[in-house]
């Protein structure tokens, strides 16, 4: 399967603009222009505000899909501000002649749904991001006014829909608790507005196989070796070290500030940029009950920190909240791509501790299965006094406030595949059974296997001589059923 980056090369290859880097104190760090030197004017705004809106990598992603669009808006001489009606049909024009794409009238009426062909050089959840990007670079553009009329990824007639359609919803402003609202805030949410659609994904579910018992504790081992690596750095012990107390995702943790770990003098909890927040510290992580988190945080901190501060500061009062708790060796703040560098590498040793390879997002995964394990025990799973409204709502007391999800429906992925673990534990079970089975032999094909003397006559006759009332059915690989009855021919 192409990896992001080759996707990434792939968009590339669609794009025409070069980028300029701007010099120290110019309101502009990057001004992109096209072929002929002339800015892309839209595109460099759109970099520019982008950087208070979110994580620099999502910038970073939506800029190449960007790049392409614009070329081919270029390539089309159609206004990157036109009107919505004039961008649409280039847009649909985009995604059938530059992607390949099959295009399809939605039922709707006002909307269309991009298919991807063989001929399409982007994966459908590259598609789906490219979307996102279009999305995000009018909705940007708009609430800073340079857009002047309503996101042409949108659709106006569906949004009025919506709107009405909360409007006539029995109890509308009820919470989903009160059970009276027509239908759950979720639901009111998905209702689609948008004017591209993609067929609708498969839902997302954990990989059972990586919730099986020993595959967690391979992982756990695969992680204590890598914590106890006198290799490995006091930073990506400390990162790691939170991923598994905390279950948060990789960036929620790499992109962590000092006033996020400040988090207004609450110790043993940190605030953190969440996935859809703009950018915003807005999800608490927990770590308070681990000593250990707080030892190799405050370590770090204390010895590591200050050898690649710009300023050699030691203190941490001396410290501003917007300033990344994690630096570079360079002084810079930590990546995402510099901490995958020192995994792959320290992980890639140890990966035979595990029975299968995992991912560093697969620790989430693993930190809400085994929570959901204890809970589940906690409410007396396995007895009389199993409290099953007890574990419902706690479940969905952590899925909202300790893992920061927005639908209560995640964490139903979760249970549902508990009752699949119990499956494949049981289809493990059975198959060491089968194992020890003793076969003549198993693979008569393969040169290295020892060859095994044919069964005797004596032991023939015992094992497959017919009955002289019953018929004999033969179930047996066609070569073995010849080899028997010339047996037995020999024998009569």
């Amino acid at each position: 399967m192409p990896t992001t980056t080759s996707q990434n090369q792939r968009l590339a290859t669609f794009s025409h603009i070069h980028r300029v880097t701007g010099s120290p104190g110019d309101p502009y760090e990057v001004i992109f222009v096209n072929q002929s030197g002339l800015p892309i004017v839209p595109l460099t705004e759109w970099y520019r505000l982008r950087l208070e809106r979110g994580p620099k990598s999502t910038r970073d992603t939506y800029l190449t899909c960007l790049q392409s669009y614009l070329t081919f808006l270029e390539e089309q001489a159609c206004p990157w501000n036109a009107p919505p009606e004039q961008l649409r049909p280039t847009l649909i024009a985009f995604h059938r002649d530059r992607l390949r794409c099959q295009i399809h009238p939605g039922k709707d009426g006002e909307s269309v749904e991009i298919v991807p062909t063989r001929d399409t050089p982007l994966r459908p959840s590259t598609l789906r991001v490219l979307r996102a990007a279009l999305r995000d670079f009018y909705l940007v553009l708009k609430d800073a006014g340079l857009y002047a009329f309503a996101n042409p990824l949108s659709s106006e007639v569906l949004i009025a829909l919506k709107q009405e359609h909360t409007r006539s919803l029995a109890n509308r402003g009820a919470p989903d608790q009160a059970g009276i609202r027509g239908e759950t805030w979720e639901q009111s949410r998905l209702r689609p507005t948008a004017f591209l659609r993609h067929p609708t994904a498969q839902e997302w579910r954990p990989e059972l196989r990586k919730e099986l018992a020993d595959v967690r504790a391979g992982m756990h081992k695969v992680l204590d070796a890598m914590l106890d690596s006198q290799e490995l750095p006091l930073r990506e012990k400390a990162v790691l070290t939170l991923l598994q107390n905390t279950g948060a995702r990789l960036h929620e943790v790499v992109l962590l500030t000092v006033g996020g770990y400040r988090n207004a003098g609450l110790a043993g909890q940190a605030r953190v940029i969440n996935k859809g927040s703009f950018g915003c510290e807005v999800k608490t992580i927990y770590f308070g009950h681990n000593p250990k988190v707080q030892q190799i945080l405050t370590t770090y901190l204390e010895q590591v920190r200050p050898l690649y501060d710009p300023q050699r500061r030691t203190k941490f009062s001396e410290l501003g909240d917007h300033e990344s708790f994690f630096l570079t060796e360079r002084g810079t703040p930590h990546s995402m791509k510099s901490f995958y560098w020192h995994w792959y590498k320290h992980y890639t040793p140890l990966q035979i501790l595990c029975p299968v390879r995992f991912s560093v997002h697969d620790l989430r995964h693993l930190f809400v299965t085994e929570f959901l394990i204890k809970l589940k025990l906690a409410c007396g799973a396995g007895t009389d006094h199993f409290d099953s409204d007890q574990y419902q709502r706690e479940r969905e007391a952590f899925g909202c406030q300790v893992m920061g999800w927005r639908s209560t429906r995640t964490i139903d992925i979760y249970d549902q595949s508990r009752d699949g673990e119990r499956t494949l534990s049981v289809l493990a079970s059975y198959q060491q059974d089968l194992s020890q089975r003793c076969y003549v032999s198993a693979f008569p094909n393969v040169p290295e296997r020892p060859t095994l003397s044919p069964p005797s006559t004596d032991s023939l006759t015992t094992a497959v001589a017919p009955s002289p009332e019953v018929e004999t059915v033969w179930t047996q690989a066609t070569e073995t059923l010849a080899w028997i009855k010339k047996m037995q021919q020999q024998r009569g």
